[in-house]
């Protein structure tokens, strides 16, 4: 009979056990954010599969529901309602907007861009990510991991392209110093922050003005502190292929994977707040997008977020997403945060997969 599983006493037992770690896993995960990782790394590494752990609660409480055992599934429900506002960030339940008529609208990009690398056709005619810039309609991008315009950094571009690329975006700035640059249609420039802190330390992120016609738009692009992991390191989760790989890379985890996390949270906590205390000076219409190496109700994201900026994920789509694209990572690592007189109409993740990460675009509009 095809219910005799269901009524297996042994099965219904391992089904409880497996179904009470998950949820109480999907709990740590939902509020690893509020847990400081400098004292505690568990939870901000659990914060990262929250989707996951979500989506996996939700399927135990369907088959709790469905096997009629309802102690069980009310538990599971209580999980689902307990995350709920994690869960909004993460999975939001919302869909894209329409401007207002007479509303004045703008399109603004973030992409980390690995020096416009190839990550998937190395041997392409060209650059994709270039071409992927100037189609987009964009009317400002911002880009990380770019450390100039020069023909090494645009990689495999022939000339007649990087023109291109130029004449639609005729505005430049970014330091020399850092990997962080944005292009734009409209006149802008640095806002004329010092990218090191009073300690020498290098800052994450850096301050752009835009004069978009009749508005000055404040975008603080961010590049916080990677994960420094090595590409054999990346290679743990991608090579789990039966039981006893599984243990060799729980082994891997605890060693050199596990102290590299545990830094990396810390270093992104430090530049959180770096950040928290620039973006808290700037009056006017703001964006703070980028790479934010941390997910939605991450630490991080939520020192960055404060009570006062807004998702413009959260705002304008449905369900989960993933901005990383390499290695098995699937986490939704780029964010883009906005504040003031502007209102978030759609927020899209590009598909396309010339670097490890998939651009944002996003458009707006001005509220007054």
């Amino acid at each position: 009979m095809a219910f005799i599983p269901l009524l297996s006493p042994v099965f219904r037992m391992v089904m409880r056990g497996v179904s009470l770690v998950v949820w109480l896993l999907t709990i740590v995960s939902a509020y690893g954010g509020k847990f400081n990782p400098e004292y505690l790394t568990l939870p901000a590494v659990l914060c990262l599969a929250l989707p996951y752990l979500a989506i996996i609660s939700i399927i135990l409480t369907v088959f709790w529901a469905v096997s009629c055992r309802f102690f069980f599934t009310a538990l599971g429900v209580l999980t689902i309602v307990a995350c709920m506002g994690p869960l909004s960030q993460a999975m939001p339940l919302s869909s894209s907007k329409k401007a207002e008529p007479r509303q004045q609208t703008f399109k603004i990009m973030s992409w980390n861009v690995l020096h416009t690398e190839d990550t998937r056709k190395p041997d392409y005619k060209g650059n994709r990510a270039i071409e992927y810039m100037i189609a987009s309609g964009a009317d400002v991008v911002c880009l990380a991991e770019l450390n100039n315009f020069s023909p090494s950094e645009l990689k495999n571009a022939p000339q007649s392209l990087i023109d291109s690329l130029f004449r639609t975006y005729p505005y430049k700035a970014g330091l020399s110093s850092s990997d962080i640059k944005i292009l734009s249609k409209y006149p802008v420039e640095r806002a004329g922050i010092p990218l090191s802190d009073s300690n020498g330390s290098h800052k994450r992120f850096d301050l752009f003005k835009v004069c978009l016609p009749g508005h000055t738009l404040n975008v603080a692009m961010v590049h916080l502190y990677s994960y420094d992991l090595s590409e054999e390191e990346r290679q743990v989760v991608t090579e789990i292929k039966s039981v006893n790989s599984a243990k060799s890379s729980v082994k891997e985890f605890k060693g050199s994977i596990l102290s590299k996390l545990r830094n990396a949270f810390r270093m992104r906590a430090q530049n959180a707040t770096e950040l928290r205390e620039t973006i808290n000076g700037i009056t006017g219409p703001l964006i703070v997008c980028g790479d934010f190496n941390d997910v939605p109700a991450s630490w991080a994201y939520n020192i960055i977020r404060g009570d006062d900026l807004r998702d413009a994920y959260a705002e304008t789509n449905f369900g989960p997403t993933f901005t990383y694209n390499l290695h098995a990572f699937y986490f939704h690592i780029d964010q883009m945060l906005y504040r003031g007189p502007i209102e978030a109409l759609s927020l899209k993740v590009g598909k396309i997969n010339s670097s490890d990460h998939y651009p944002l675009l996003g458009e707006f509009a001005f509220s007054k």
